[in-house]
């Protein structure tokens, strides 16, 4: 592990495994949840709308990491549509977002994508504040949707395009025009042939095969 601009940063994939279990978080699940949404965009066609292919993605992700999750005694939730999966052991809520080209990546820090909500924002600050005294700036709706979240909130960021998926599950610790911008902690998922990720064979699962390229329309 290596203390960077304030960022705890686990990118060895023996240093990244380590730290998930610490979390009680499976590297399996992540694993498979990220490559079930690069399939997911590779199943796509040039006759989908221009944006479905990184909807399709995301989802996929969602879905798949629910499935492996749940049936390890975490449980989901979807204030006001903010989609969480909560392990209330660990006392961690992950939810999905798509981020830019630094995912996974060193040095820079990922941005993520897309513009986000009052959620993204209540987790931000709650990962940020110590204990449960907030200030007194705080906007009323604000603060309110901070008491939905109990826990902090790790993100799981993607970034899937047709040739490759990238991931890492990292602590948003600040929010800017709607984007998350920084993080207080990083871990690099070791997907299996992509960049320090080792290939191998996750015990107890099926080998998923992945399209070289896009159905035809």
């Amino acid at each position: 592990m290596s203390i960077i601009a304030r960022a705890a940063l686990y990118q060895h994939p023996f240093d990244a495994r380590r730290r998930l279990t610490e979390l009680g978080i499976s590297v399996e699940a992540l694993i498979k949840a990220v490559q079930a949404g690069h399939v997911a965009r590779l199943n796509c066609t040039d006759n989908d709308p221009p944006f479905i292919p990184g909807t399709e993605a995301w989802r996929m992700v969602v879905r798949t990491l629910r499935d492996e999750l749940v049936p390890l005694g975490w449980r989901k939730d979807d204030p006001s549509n903010y989609s969480l999966v909560i392990n209330d052991s660990s006392e961690i809520n992950i939810v999905v977002a798509s981020a830019d080209h630094l995912t996974c990546r060193w040095p820079g820090m990922p941005r993520t994508k897309s513009l986000k909500g009052l959620f993204t924002e209540a987790a931000v600050l709650k990962n940020s504040v110590e204990g449960d005294l907030f200030p007194d700036t705080v906007k009323a709706d604000l603060l309110r949707a901070v008491t939905v979240l109990n826990y902090k909130t790790y993100m799981l960021l993607i970034n899937i395009d047709d040739e490759q998926c990238r991931a890492e599950l990292s602590l948003p610790s600040d929010f800017d025009d709607q984007m998350v911008t920084d993080w207080a902690e990083r871990i690099f998922i070791p997907i299996p042939g992509v960049d320090g990720g080792v290939p191998q064979k996750i015990d107890n699962t099926p080998d998923i095969d992945v399209p070289v390229k896009r159905k035809a329309a």
